[in-house]
């Protein structure tokens, strides 16, 4: 991919310090002319009360038994399909119900989970999906009940033991389908994940599905905003088109899903290193690298030739620096 070469080489001449601070001057960017007037009259069906969800994109429920049109969730597309994912918090006890409506009115086939129900022993999501094999949870009055099955799980591969998939029969009046459901386990509250392709793997494993995947954290911007900014770089990429402007690109993905690939907490993440908003930016350039010049290293590895590779061996040590993982 021709578009690849340029990319590498902005992300290694820019360095981490200046990628840090091209989404500093974006932190707070919000779609002008947002409005919000679903999320402020359903203050009961928000897991955070600073974290819109904008009236434009948003999922608007229909289904039979869902008396309140509302949930918190967007559709947030890639370069070539507008409706690739929707991206949602993490279910309520009370939006339960709702959230399975939703999967089911969008056609769901794929569900990816990005964060634990309990974290830093905080309630980050409600278990909204049976975990024992053979288990049943049930949501919704008689006439319009949702059955959510369990019929097997398994770890998504031998080298991704961090992904667990189970398998899920919906039943509802109408019908019943199977749902993959992809929980990414070990993605920290308060940090990025080691640097190694889980998350391109995760996307690989998607990829077959034509409907909408659903994907979910526990504000649904963060790690949700991260892999699905991930899918669109490479989406752009394999069809040929630039992808230098990452400061557009982040706008783009607001403009549907807004503080996407923002972190939920901002202050002092271990005795030495600042946990900023920008960890999560940096992690979706991480990723890219390694993709590009780690895995698919004989196609590109003219990239790291000359004083490229000392770039990008600074890069990957400053990366390591300020987001406190291993190199």
């Amino acid at each position: 991919m021709i578009v690849v070469r340029p990319w590498v080489q902005r992300t290694l001449d820019m360095g981490v310090q200046a990628l840090v601070e091209e989404f500093r001057g974006l932190a707070k960017w919000t779609p002008e002319g947002m409005t919000t007037e679903a999320f402020n009259a359903n203050k009961d069906k928000n897991r955070y009360q600073d974290v819109p969800c904008q009236d434009k994109g948003r999922i608007v429920l229909k289904f039979p038994g869902i008396s309140c049109d509302y949930i918190h969730a967007n559709y947030l597309g890639t370069a070539h399909n507008p409706k690739k994912f929707i991206c949602a918090q993490g279910p309520l006890e009370n939006t339960q119900h709702s959230f399975w409506a939703m999967a089911l009115q969008e056609k769901v086939e794929c569900i990816i989970m990005l964060c634990n129900c309990i974290e830093m022993c905080k309630i980050k999501c409600h278990q909204y999906w049976p975990l024992e094999n053979g288990q049943k949870l049930t949501f919704g009055e008689a006439a319009h009940q949702i059955t959510v099955t369990n019929i097997g799980q398994k770890k998504m591969s031998p080298d991704e033991q961090c992904i667990n998939v189970t398998s899920l029969k919906v039943d509802w009046p109408e019908g019943s389908k199977t749902i993959q459901h992809l929980q990414w386990e070990n993605w920290p509250d308060r940090g990025v994940p080691q640097t190694n392709l889980t998350a391109i793997n995760l996307l690989s494993a998607t990829r077959g599905n034509q409907n909408p995947i659903l994907v979910h954290c526990s504000a649904g911007i963060g790690r949700t905003g991260t892999i699905v900014a991930i899918a669109y770089v490479q989406d752009k990429m394999m069809a040929g088109e630039d992808c230098m402007a990452m400061n557009e690109l982040l706008k783009e993905l607001r403009s549907h899903r807004p503080w996407s690939i923002q972190n939920e907490f901002v202050g002092i993440f271990s005795g030495t290193c600042l946990y900023p908003y920008f960890q999560q930016y940096l992690y979706l350039h991480r990723v890219l690298l390694a993709y590009f010049l780690e895995r698919h290293k004989e196609s590109y590895e003219e990239l790291l030739a000359g004083e490229n590779g000392a770039k990008y061996k600074k890069w990957v040590d400053d990366y390591a620096l300020v987001t406190a993982t291993k190199a």
